[in-house]
């Protein structure tokens, strides 16, 4: 069986991003969960990123460098436009983008990338709804609860699906059949005892389960903005 190959340093930037924007600790054994690779693994990695200057250990937790956190940040920013662009320009499924864009991120020059942005329009926020770092059309996501807080009866708009689902081709592959998309109306309609929400999604029933319920984020109806969308949108 040839063994998958090692993950580079980008990744790893990106992955410590991600965590830190999801308020999850940025230790080895959670950057190894995240990345669905062994502590082993992610232990060779810091070192080098910690002998690049890239990362500091602070009291076991990974902080970003200045040098650290501008290469995350770039590198982010490039990912979540490059979801943008496989989605309404090539026209790939919103649940491929993700993936895809992962590899396309690291082949995207400044001038592509610019480029990339003037047709967009600048968005704010990616397909899933997660900031895209210097944006000038900066998304609002003050306000918003997880789904699993929201009761029966209300009514909801969503606009953010947590990193860590994107990372999951078969649960976004659930949520695009679905149309658990940013800027869907959800329905509450009941909750059962494990946690698990029967919900009316732009009117279709549609049940998820208590995990999936605590990575989506949710607005008040009133609240029809799709983030990365405002702007440029097809």
């Amino acid at each position: 069986m040839t063994a998958p190959p090692a993950r580079s340093t980008t990744e790893y930037l990106e992955a410590l991003y991600e965590m830190d924007e999801e308020g999850i600790p940025t230790v080895q054994a959670r950057l190894a969960e995240w990345m669905g690779v062994s502590r082993a693994s992610v232990s060779e990695a810091v070192k080098r990123l910690l002998r690049d200057g890239l990362v500091r250990s602070e009291d076991r937790r990974l902080a970003f460098t200045e040098n650290g956190e501008r290469l995350a940040v770039a590198q982010v920013r490039r990912h979540r436009i490059a979801e943008h662009f496989l989605i309404r320009i090539i026209g790939l499924p919103w649940h491929r983008a993700h993936e895809e864009a992962g590899r396309w991120e690291r082949a995207i020059s400044d001038e592509v990338e610019a480029r990339m942005v003037e047709i967009l329009g600048d968005p704010g926020a990616c397909p899933h709804g997660n900031p895209i770092p210097g944006s000038a059309n900066a998304v609002d996501l003050a306000g918003l609860v997880p789904l699993n807080r929201v009761e029966p009866g209300e009514q909801v708009v969503l606009r953010r699906l947590t990193e860590d689902l994107e990372l999951d081709l078969d649960v976004m592959r659930f949520f695009e059949d679905s149309g658990l998309m940013p800027g869907a109306r959800i329905d509450v309609r009941r909750k059962g005892p494990d946690g698990t929400m029967g919900l009316e999604v732009d009117g279709e029933a549609v049940a998820v389960g208590a995990h999936l319920a605590d990575n989506l984020w949710v607005a008040p109806l009133g609240d029809r903005r799709i983030p990365g969308q405002e702007s440029g949108s097809t």
